[in-house]
Parts: C-alpha cells; structure tokens; sequence
C-alpha cells in the first residue's frame, strides 16, 4: 500500500524516498514491477543505520519518506539492540524531531502483536501525529486501514480496499462488495446498517438457528461477548 502510494505522490512531481530496512532495495524493485510501478521516480534505500538514514534524507530532501520498519532502525548512540523499547522509542523520537525540523513528510511502519496491537512501547503512538491500523482476515481478500489518531483529521474514518493480483485497489462502495452474494430470502439473516465515521456500511448479521433438547437454550457468538449479546436479546 505504501509502494503504491509514493509512487502515486511520485508521479504527480513530490519527490519520495522509502528506506526498507526488512527488505533488499532488489526485493522491492521486484514488487514494484509485478504491481506495474516501475515507471515511478521513487528513491529506495535499504538500510537500518539511522545516523546514515537521516543524513540521506537531510540531503535529498524529500516530500515524503517512508521508513519500513521502524523495529529494525538502530542508533549507534543507544546500548541495545535493533528492536527493543529503547532503540524504537529513541529511532522514533530522532525521526518525528527531523521531520518536524525539515518539514518532511514521515511514514514509520510499525510491527504489530498477534493481539493486533503495535508492537514495542505504546509511547511511539504519543510522539506521531497519526496512527493507522491496517486489518485484514484470513481467507478475505479485503483490508481495512483504520485510522484511531488523527491531529489533522477524523480519527473514524476507514478506507476499504481489496487485495489483487495488481496491487490494492481501492473499494469505493464496500457495501456492495459484501452483500453481493446474499440471498433475497435468507432465513436467520438480517442486513443493518452501520457508520464508520461518514461512510454508511451496510453489515449482514448472520443467526444459525438448531432445535435444543434443553428446558435453556443455549445462546453462542463468535467474535463478541457474551454478555453484551444477553442485552441485545433482552432489547429485542
């Protein structure tokens, strides 16, 4: 996603440089080709050493930098090693002062948990401005990208897109998308219709329904609580 978006931000005159610290400069070229990017004037860089990072990009001056990821950056100053609390939050703090004092645009692409949390100290979400989620499922070609801070923005807004054999490519009316292989008539499903920020979405709720030799049926869900689904019930 952010391959394609220097190049997009390329292509309209921003110069645009992207230091891959997990990858050889090689490996992307390669997916740039297979995503059709080739043509773009984007700088790449692979290296994990800031000191050398910031003097390039203090030299080159660029519109925006992306720096993937920021779990491999480390500083010759700090006594630990690439990825650990001190490294990330002194790599993050040297890059959020640069930015801010040449005003260049910096993109720091973050580890995340198997909880879906961005990994190493929460303090990096303080010193951004922003901060966005990129979510996807197992066996969904479809991916979220959240934003939950936003100083210059709305921090509930979503964009939609869907994984591709060219790339991600936008999805401009998920509702469509979701809902397209529905039923007219199906029984135990129901469609409602949510707001991720300013973007009406429709959601279908799907209720399998079995008979119970029990005097108490037995309610489940998946991927929700219990007890809040004991309230809805209750509501209804």
């Amino acid at each position: 996603l952010l391959l394609q978006a220097a190049a997009a931000f390329a292509r309209q005159g921003a110069k645009c440089v992207y230091v891959s610290g997990e990858e050889a400069s090689a490996q992307v070229r390669m997916r740039a080709r297979r995503l059709g990017l080739s043509d773009a004037p984007v700088r790449l860089a692979a290296d994990t050493n800031l000191r050398d990072i910031l003097t390039t990009l203090d030299t080159e001056r660029p519109k925006l930098a992306i720096i993937d990821s920021i779990q491999t950056m480390w500083l010759d100053s700090v006594e630990a090693a690439p990825g650990s609390v001190s490294q990330v939050r002194a790599a993050a703090h040297e890059l959020t002062a640069f930015a801010k004092r040449r005003g260049i645009s910096v993109i720091m692409v973050g580890h995340v948990t198997k909880d879906g949390q961005i990994a190493g100290p929460r303090v990096v979400e303080h010193m951004v401005d922003t901060v966005l989620y990129f979510e996807g499922e197992r066996g969904h070609q479809f991916r979220i990208l959240r934003a939950v801070k936003n100083r210059f923005g709305p921090s509930d807004e979503i964009g939609v897109f869907e994984m591709t054999g060219a790339g991600l490519s936008e999805v401009t009316n998920p509702s469509a998308l979701f809902l397209g292989a529905r039923e007219v008539q199906s029984p135990g499903a129901v469609v409602f219709a949510g707001i991720e920020g300013t973007r009406p979405v429709l959601v279908e709720l799907q209720a399998l329904v079995a008979p119970s030799p029990h005097s108490q049926p037995r309610r489940t869900v998946v991927g929700w609580d219990g007890s809040r689904l004991a309230m809805i019930l209750a509501v209804l």
